[in-house]
Formats: C-alpha cells, sequence, structure tokens
C-alpha cells in the first residue's frame, strides 16, 4: 500500500496531467475532413500550401476546413500518400517508419471504419486518431516492471516507459497488437501472458511532431517473481523493476514519457483503490 503522501502525490500527478491531456486546439489548425467526415486537423498554413499543390484539395470558406477529396478508401490511401511524399520531401514531418496506420472518423473510438491508410509519421502533422497499447507487469509483491527507451529512438530517446508499449497499425486488433508488442519489446511469447483490460483514455495535446490524438489502451498482468523481460527489437534500453512509490517519484521528475506517465500512474491508482476517473476529458472535437 501507498503511504498517504506518496497517494496525495499520485492525485496531484494525474490531476495535472488530465489538463495537460486535454489541451484546446488553437485557431490558427484547422478541421481536416475526408469528403465530409472529419478525421483531424492540420496548420491552415499547411492546408492552402495542399490546395495550392493538389486538385484533391478543398478549402471552405475563409480556410475554415481543409478536404481531401476521394472516391473510394483506395483512391484515398493514394492521394493521402502523395501527400505524404510532399510533406517528407519538404521535411515537415520526421521519424519516417514505412509503417501503415488507418484512417478513421475521430468519432470511431473503435477503429469500425477504416477510410484510408496513411504513413505513421503523418499522423500527427494531421492530428489523426492514433491508437496504443501500454502493459504493465506487476510482481507478487507489488512491484512493476519498466523500461527506458533505448537512446537511438528518434522520439523520446532515454526516457522511461511502460514495459511494453506501442501503436496498434492497420490490420490488427488491440489485443493482437500488445501480444505483438509485448514480444518484440519485453520477450514475451504469446500466450504465457494473460492482459487484463484496465482502461481507455483519450489524449489530445500540442507535440513536437504536430499534434496528438491518441486513445491509449491500458492493460496490467500478474507475473511471476522470476519473470525478467528481455528486449527483441533493439527499441529498449533496460528495464527496471520499481515500487509503486519509486515510479510515481520518478514520474514526478519528468522521467516518463508523458503518455506512460498517465497509464503507469493510472494503473497504480487503481491498483490502490484510487478513482481511475481521475481525469476528466472534454475532447475537443471541433
Amino acid at each position: 500500500m501507498l503511504s498517504n503522501s506518496a497517494k496525495d502525490l499520485l492525485v496531484n500527478l494525474l490531476t495535472t496531467l488530465g489538463k495537460q491531456a486535454d489541451e484546446k486546439v488553437p485557431a490558427t489548425r484547422i478541421s481536416l475532413f475526408l469528403n465530409d467526415i472529419l478525421v483531424g486537423h492540420l496548420k491552415s498554413r499547411e492546408a492552402v500550401f495542399l490546395k495550392k499543390t493538389f486538385r484533391f484539395i478543398e478549402l471552405d470558406g475563409p480556410c475554415s476546413r481543409c478536404r481531401i477529396l476521394a472516391e473510394n478508401p483506395q483512391q484515398a490511401s493514394k492521394r493521402i500518400a502523395a501527400i505524404s511524399q510532399i510533406f517528407k520531401q519538404c521535411g515537415l514531418v520526421t521519424a519516417w517508419r514505412d509503417e501503415l496506420l488507418p484512417v478513421v472518423s475521430v468519432k470511431d473510438f473503435g477503429r469500425t471504419t477504416v477510410l484510408a491508410e496513411i504513413e505513421r509519421a503523418m499522423a500527427r502533422p494531421f492530428a489523426l486518431s492514433t491508437f496504443a497499447v501500454h502493459l504493465n507487469p506487476y510482481t507478487q509483491d507489488g512491484r512493476l516492471w519498466v523500461a527506458q527507451r533505448s537512446f537511438k529512438k528518434a522520439i523520446n530517446p532515454g526516457y522511461w516507459d511502460n514495459c511494453a508499449a506501442g501503436m496498434v497499425p492497420i490490420g490488427e486488433t488491440f489485443l493482437t497488437a500488445m501480444a505483438r508488442e509485448s514480444w518484440e519489446e519485453a520477450g514475451i511469447e504469446e500466450g504465457t501472458l494473460q492482459f487484463h483490460f484496465l482502461e481507455r483514455h483519450l489524449i489530445s495535446r500540442a507535440v513536437t511532431e504536430g499534434w496528438m490524438f491518441e486513445h491509449t489502451i491500458m492493460f496490467d498482468a500478474d507475473v511471476s517473481d522470476n519473470f525478467v523481460p528481455h528486449n527483441v527489437d533493439g527499441e529498449v534500453e533496460k528495464f527496471e523493476l520499481l515500487t509503486q512509490e519509486e515510479v510515481i517519484q520518478r514520474a514526478a521528475i519528468g522521467a516518463f514519457t508523458f503518455e506512460s506517465s498517465l497509464s503507469v500512474l493510472l494503473s497504480i491508482a487503481n491498483k490502490n483503490g484510487l478513482s481511475a476517473d481521475l481525469i476528466s476529458y472534454t475532447n475537443h472535437l471541433f
């Protein structure tokens, strides 16, 4: 059990992070539609640039919204790929992945209808909905395994993270993505660990690459005392087994990435019987 001082710090951290996770979209960004479906937003000057470059781009009113026109998902994907290559050539995106994510409506929280596919690096310039899975494995005595991101990572190198976490690409479910990430990042063989769904939350905030509009799907797991994660894909520098209070202290000094701070702290709050509804999201959906 946490001490009273640790509980107070935990609640204060989550309250602060909750406000930061629900940032108001500035007027310099305008809504982005795929035909008539709202999918994200982008900088107004970039919308003007796209309008001048592509015939399939429309700007409604005095730059009030930008629309990508396409007859079907296949055409939409090709046109978005053309936009992506222009952004890449102009240096407007970083950390190109050659990994495809689905484009969905901002109101499609379950990814039920894929409207197109897009290079992962383009998701944040366009504030598209992304979906990520996070794993928090606890030992029998309540300690938590966490991972340090490789110093070679393009984003947040060397920061602390969940034991395993990553994007859900096109063609995967939340569970299959969690199983894959668990193997790649922590060496957990498929079927050897039971994932317990904890909760999901939404982060909407400005980031260096553009705008994060990310749904986090959180899983806890119970592991034995002889469980030791090992990295497979080279994206983890090292793992550490910390007490819950050590995790809170490390999060308090900003050693964790923003999104992993939310995940580990919400998980610890749940473990200690604190309200899981510590964060109130307005979700600015324009």
